[in-house]
């Protein structure tokens, strides 16, 4: 599972009932205009595409303070396609959301390691030059649609097929930008992790943390700070608040959580002082551990802990 799995599931309610008691969304209406309106149904590619691009936006702006792992989500999903098409003896391969579009492998393996590669050309170069082309768009497409394989386990149907309208859009969605909205003072962590709270649910990254500020990013025609928004950012925030950031010790605690809605190009900031005081949070914290392990997990993690217990009982 994942966080956004967890938050959303069915199964969860009372955990969603206990953000918003504890966490009570603010009473505010947001307004401006939907400056980069969609021009696909293709939401969720362009969406995350974006997510590549602004990426790549702050690791050239800001070189000497970003922190990232050096590697992409599109990294595992290229070596999981190669290798599984690799080590088997079938000469197709089977894409698409139900596997009904048939490929011959060693034609798709070739367009694949040749997108592949034309991105991380089109990466360096964008690092160098700071230039946004189309076909860097094209790679960002091309990674996104390769995410879909590490998330969901198969190969999206147009992989390395992409749409002009979709170049466009995204063209557009950077157009939005405001750079004050991205402004990096002392560092930036690129799609953190939290160490034992992303473990605890079974895998989360966010999209990013500047300075103390964690940001998330929403492609969304609606410009409305929804609850389940609400609940996916500051679930994140309790994510760091149990196994920190990127296992850097040196990483200092968030203090304000934002979305950034970029079809609008808005950017909606909180201090976390404003939902509850750090006694609350920290009970929240406890109560989340518990109720995670409790319900996904089926209670390992107070087994564990007891097991450690008597052993350390022992030992003394």
């Amino acid at each position: 599972m994942s966080l956004t799995s967890i938050i959303g599931g069915k199964s969860f309610q009372e955990l969603r009932d206990k953000f918003k008691t504890v966490f009570p969304r603010p009473q505010i209406t947001l307004t401006g205009d939907l400056i980069a309106p969609p021009l696909t149904n293709n939401h969720s590619v362009v969406g995350q595409a974006f997510d590549y691009l602004l990426r790549f936006y702050l690791e050239h702006k800001y070189k000497e303070k970003v922190n990232s792992w050096g590697s992409w989500v599109a990294d595992s999903s290229f070596r999981m396609i190669y290798n599984s098409a690799s080590n088997s003896k079938s000469a197709k391969i089977y894409i698409g959301y139900r596997r009904e579009i048939v490929k011959d492998k060693k034609q798709f393996l070739e367009m694949l390691e040749t997108e592949y590669l034309n991105a991380k050309a089109n990466y360096d170069t964008y690092l160098k030059n700071g230039q946004i082309t189309d076909e860097l768009i094209k790679s960002c497409l091309f990674l996104s649609r390769l995410d879909v394989t590490f998330r969901a386990g198969m190969i999206d149907a147009n992989l390395g097929n992409e749409n002009e309208l979709d170049i466009t859009d995204i063209r557009n969605l950077f157009s939005t930008i405001n750079p004050e909205n991205f402004h990096v003072k002392n560092y930036c962590y690129i799609n953190p992790t939290f160490g034992n709270g992303s473990r605890l649910v079974g895998g989360a990254d966010a999209d990013l943390i500047i300075d103390r500020t964690l940001i998330d990013i929403k492609v969304t025609k609606y410009l409305k700070l929804e609850r389940a928004h609400l609940n996916q950012t500051i679930g994140y925030y309790i994510l760091s608040l149990i196994g920190g950031v990127n296992d850097d010790e040196k990483a200092r605690p968030i203090e304000n959580i934002a979305i950034y809605f970029a079809r609008h190009g808005q950017l909606w900031k909180s201090a976390l002082s404003q939902f509850a005081d750090a006694k609350k949070i920290m009970e929240f914290k406890d109560w989340f551990i518990e109720y995670i392990d409790l319900s996904v997990r089926g209670g390992r993690l107070s087994e564990m802990r007891k097991k450690t217990a008597v052993k350390k009982e022992n030992h003394d």
